[in-house]
């Protein structure tokens, strides 16, 4: 399998990275800023790993992104970016913050799909990686949950919609907070860790068809189960 990693230098993205280079993937890793990429490859001796730098900013540079890696010879995809944001009450919330919001966290992921998934070839995978505030709000991050909703069924209406199911499109919500690379002297027990999404993810890019979606969830709860 070949894979395309989408975020590859952020908490989730390296993860996954590791996960797809342990099952012996072919893995390119992508990302905005070359120094944060040759951090991710330097830390994996491994062939199999190679970098492109790119966005999803707008639809030019998600498909500039697409024609360097040729889509047509990809088996999976997995779009796992996000933004900081800054904390704030929603009594303060007025349309402009939150359609920075909108632009900031939710456009690349359009970008992503819009131009993506039409050129995946029949039987790939194209999974997006959301948050768990989907389908919960926390003091000061309305703005947040708001897009994480809206993504959500961005990726239930391309799985309606697209070509009769020839591409395997899902989305996992990580329900929890993440003990990654940045996190990672903050992090307490209850986190997910990296590695344990990187796995999750490994697993549905595996074997799409045990986990139909569109839109699975995953959470401490399934830590537990495991």
């Amino acid at each position: 399998m070949r894979i395309l990693v989408i975020g590859a230098a952020g908490d989730v993205g390296r993860g996954v990275v590791a996960a797809c280079l342990e099952r012996g993937w072919e893995t390119v890793a992508a990302g905005r800023t070359e120094s944060t990429l040759a951090d991710v490859v330097s830390r994996h001796d491994n062939s199999a790993l190679s970098a492109i730098t790119g966005s999803l900013d707008t639809e030019r540079s998600a498909r500039e992104l697409a024609d360097a890696v040729d889509l047509a010879t990809v088996s999976g995809v997995v779009v796992t970016v996000s933004a900081p944001w800054k904390s704030t009450p929603v009594a303060e919330c007025g349309w402009d913050t939150i359609s920075t919001a909108f632009e900031t966290l939710l456009r690349p992921h359009v970008n992503a799909a819009g131009v993506l998934i039409p050129r995946l070839p029949d039987g790939a995978i194209y999974l997006a990686v959301g948050g768990g505030m989907a389908d919960g709000v926390f003091p000061g991050m309305a703005p947040v949950s708001m897009v994480q909703a809206a993504q959500r069924n961005l990726i239930r209406a391309w799985h309606r919609e697209s070509r009769s199911g020839a591409v395997n499109i899902r989305e996992l919500m990580i329900a929890a907070m993440v003990n990654g690379h940045s996190t990672r002297d903050t992090a307490g027990p209850d986190w997910l860790t990296d590695l344990e999404i990187g796995a999750r993810v490994a697993e549905i890019l595996a074997d799409p068809e045990s986990d139909p979606g569109p839109v699975l969830t995953f959470s401490t709860r399934d830590r537990a189960a495991r």
